[in-house]
């Protein structure tokens, strides 16, 4: 459980360095920062009933993994799901509350004439 804890807290002190990806016509820094510390703790509760859900679930089974030495595995599995949940919830609360996400996907390909 502590362990659970840890990397719940690394991975809550990763996701407040992330980058702003988030615009909204109109509105200044200040509205950003009180909109997503808003959304981070609604969905930082969230995403941490989700967790516990899946550790318990987990836990069940963990002797079976442990056995065969898959337990990292599973491990880095989970702390990788749940940091695309987290992200995900937090994009939704931000597009909720009138944010659109920044366009940083790759530059569209050029058309080719044969």
């Amino acid at each position: 459980m502590k362990r659970a804890i840890a990397l719940l807290m690394v991975a809550a002190a990763m996701s407040a360095c992330a980058p702003k990806d988030f615009a909204k016509e109109g509105s200044d820094a200040e509205q950003f920062t009180k909109d997503e510390s808003q959304c981070r703790s609604q969905v930082r509760a969230l995403a941490q009933q989700e967790r516990n859900i899946e550790d318990q679930r987990r836990a069940t089974f963990a002797a079976e993994r442990e056995r065969y030495g898959q337990q990292g595995l599973y491990s880095d599995m989970a702390n990788q799901g749940y940091k695309y949940n987290f992200e995900r919830l937090m994009a939704r609360c931000m597009e909720a509350r009138g944010w659109a996400p920044k366009q940083n996907g790759p530059l569209p390909m050029p058309k080719l004439t044969w």
